[in-house]
């Protein structure tokens, strides 16, 4: 009997340790998927999408101007999946520079349905900090990226905010002693292009004027800084008539801006319709235009610039090529035409086979007189005249021959131009 009690006590024994070891088993599993939620798997990872709809989306135009002033509070710092944003393709040796720089902000743009835009802000140390604008293609890959902010606490201290805008970047980069602009243009599909001088101002007078950008012809766009006015500049923008355009035939509207390039203001417009402006492409192309800044000083208080238009024709048998120049001033708040289309060079020939060539080339150099009619200053003009034949002689090599003659004209200004 007492043999039984000893085995009932032993097998109740051994079912209580049992359910011991069960509980803790139990606890242990319990307490590591706790952990394991509260810290991200090593082997799961967020995609690009997901973590692009994680972060807030703003609107543009924006000005990111991000510095220590406001990411004082480092209880408002984001928790950013540098792995998604695949910043290792934005920063050189990323893996170098993670240890040191902290991702502390992030958010969203829609420039475009073609890409995908974020902005992060980095820590790059407890003295630098920095915004950068990054283009993604559809699938997440890095198009490009921009720096559009930063900040530094260093004695030669640096300022950088920008104006983002759907297609552009308006950089100003604040020295200790000095400040600068710069302009990136963003392209269709996210890449960047830095603006030059030149850029800036055709963009500028674009948009000053409202003028359609699919009507441009960027190849025949001018601009010149005035030697004379060093802070002044001229901007010809040629604008294609609505139904001409069909390769190389064209017509052009004429839009000529006089710019100021410290304030980037368009001061004056000149605007000339196809109808009047011969600006019309066809089998003699128009292949360039071009601003002269030459001292045409037809008053003793003003300077005309020039706007030269060269046309090329398109026959190699019959080479033909037109240089024509007109003559701009400023009076009365406006500019104003004073000379219209002067043929400053002319070339045709015929081409008959080899050694059977004739060209005729005028080129005419035009000449600021003393002499004055209605206030202005005549223009001479010296016709310089060459004629040139290509023929076999008597040996049947191929030999030529040039005749060279000049002349003088003068044009004097008939009411409001010159003639």
């Amino acid at each position: 009997m007492k043999f039984l009690y000893f085995i009932l006590i032993l097998l109740i024994f051994c079912s209580c340790k049992q359910n011991i070891e069960e509980k803790k088993i139990e606890s242990i599993e319990i307490e590591s998927a706790v952990e394991a939620a509260a810290e991200p798997s090593k082997h799961t990872t967020t995609t690009f999408k997901e973590e692009l709809l994680k972060l807030k989306l703003k609107n543009v135009p924006l000005i990111d101007s991000s510095s220590f002033d406001n990411h004082t509070d480092k209880g408002d710092y984001q928790k950013i999946n540098t792995e998604a944003l695949k910043l290792a393709k934005v920063y050189k040796n990323w893996n170098n520079l993670k240890s040191n720089y902290r991702i502390i902000d992030a958010y969203r743009l829609k420039l475009s349905k073609d890409f995908y835009t974020v902005v992060v802000t980095a820590l790059k140390s407890d003295e630098e900090l920095e915004s950068r604008l990054i283009n993604y293609d559809i699938e997440g890959n890095v198009i490009a990226s921009e720096m559009v902010a930063y900040d530094s606490k260093t004695e030669d201290w640096t300022k950088t905010k920008s104006t983002i805008e759907t297609d552009r970047i308006t950089i100003n980069y604040q020295y200790k002693v000095s400040k600068e602009t710069g302009i990136i243009k963003i392209e269709p599909y996210g890449k960047f292009r830095m603006l030059g001088l030149s850029d800036i101002f055709y963009e500028l007078v674009i948009d000053e004027l409202n003028i359609d950008r699919s009507k441009l012809i960027p190849s025949l766009q001018a601009f010149k800084i005035l030697p004379n006015r060093p802070h002044e500049a001229v901007v010809v923008i040629p604008e294609i008539v609505e139904g001409s355009e069909e390769e190389h035939y064209f017509s052009l509207n004429t839009h000529i801006a006089y710019v100021n390039i410290e304030n980037k203001q368009v001061l004056f417009h000149y605007f000339e319709s196809a109808k009047t402006n011969g600006w019309t492409s066809d089998a003699i192309v128009l292949q360039e235009i071009v601003i002269d800044t030459a001292p045409f000083t037809i008053t003793e208080s003003k300077r005309a610039f020039g706007v030269k238009t060269h046309f090329v024709g398109s026959s190699r048998v019959n080479p033909y090529e037109s240089e024509q120049l007109s003559l701009f001033i400023v009076a009365n708040n406006n500019v104003q035409k004073v000379l219209h289309n002067f043929e400053v060079k002319k070339g045709s020939g015929e081409i008959n086979g080899a050694c059977d060539e004739t060209y005729l080339l005028e080129e005419k150099t035009l000449i600021i007189s003393k002499e004055k009619t209605n206030a202005y200053f005549d223009i001479v003009v010296n016709n310089k005249t060459t004629n040139s034949i290509l023929f076999k002689n008597e040996n049947d090599d191929c030999d030529e021959k040039e005749d060279i003659s000049t002349k003088t004209s003068v044009l004097k200004l008939d009411g409001a131009m010159y003639k």
